[in-house]
């Protein structure tokens, strides 16, 4: 490979950079898309928060939403 056509490829491989889109809109697009990798919360809490979630929509889906639970006593 001579050494323009080196130069003219990675010149091509920086302006392909730069064209892309790192904008939180488009970052937050993406990360929407991909939800099978699970989501990217920050805190534990956020974690606790999501299983008690998680276990109430399993709960309606057995019971039903007019249900009270065992601990709502």
């Amino acid at each position: 490979m001579k050494a323009s056509e080196f130069l003219k490829k990675y010149e091509q491989e920086q302006q392909d950079k730069e064209a892309e889109d790192h904008s939180l809109e488009h970052n937050a697009r993406e990360r929407a898309a991909h939800l099978e990798n699970g989501l990217n919360v920050g805190s534990p809490y956020d974690w606790e928060d999501l299983e008690k979630y998680k276990a109430e929509l399993a709960r309606m889906e057995r019971e039903g939403p007019g249900k009270k639970r065992k601990d709502d006593d």
